[in-house]
């Protein structure tokens, strides 16, 4: 049994979730642009970097040096939310199964932290049906999937995750978040960026 968290550490773990949040919203929106440029030419990337101390510009003749991080973060900040609700995958079955509890970490942080109970693959799919009209469990297992193989190590196996899938997921877990701690919690939404 997880003890929650006084309401200080709770808005912490919030904080946390809200730059999940908003690495979801930038790799919808990239993942749509990329799937929109088909396997055409990709664009070119220029990233702007301003501050105190002055400016720099990094440009690249691919949109790769931009895109290839914010898709990364997006699967792997799925692969931690999932965890966080208390999910992971069945690799046999390729389903979502509740996460045993005795194979987290005791720093590991859970939606019991906020004094919410863990949530099922049922409520997390009813909690995003809307999303999309296509079936999301095999696209957060497909996620799932592919954040155990490229990100996690070098391999020869090469899953085939579709920039489709990343932008449907990772609306779900837009969804999931709103609906399953903002919501069941009585707090308010946060503003997400970008708008």
């Amino acid at each position: 049994m997880v003890t929650p968290f006084d309401r200080e550490k709770q808005d912490r773990v919030l904080k946390t979730i809200e730059v999940a949040l908003d690495n979801f919203t930038l790799a919808y929106r990239v993942a749509d642009l990329l799937n929109d440029y088909g396997h055409g030419e990709p664009p070119r990337t220029t990233l702007y970097l301003t501050g105190k101390r002055g400016e720099v510009t990094v440009s690249s003749s691919s949109c790769g040096l931009f895109t290839t991080p914010v898709i990364q973060s997006a699967i792997l900040d799925t692969r931690r939310s999932l965890e966080f609700f208390g999910i992971s995958r069945d690799r046999k079955a390729n389903v979502l199964k509740p996460k045993p509890i005795n194979g987290r970490y005791d720093d590991d942080l859970s939606i019991e932290h906020l004094g919410l109970p863990l949530i099922t693959p049922e409520q997390l799919l009813k909690a995003v049906f809307d999303v999309t009209s296509r079936p999301m469990e095999p696209l957060f297992v497909e996620v799932l999937h592919w954040s155990e193989k490229k990100p996690a190590h070098f391999t020869d196996s090469d899953p085939d995750v579709k920039f489709g899938a990343i932008s449907d997921v990772s609306r779900g877990m837009i969804q999931a978040y709103f609906r399953l701690v903002y919501d069941a919690s009585g707090r308010n939404r946060p503003g997400i960026r970008p708008e």
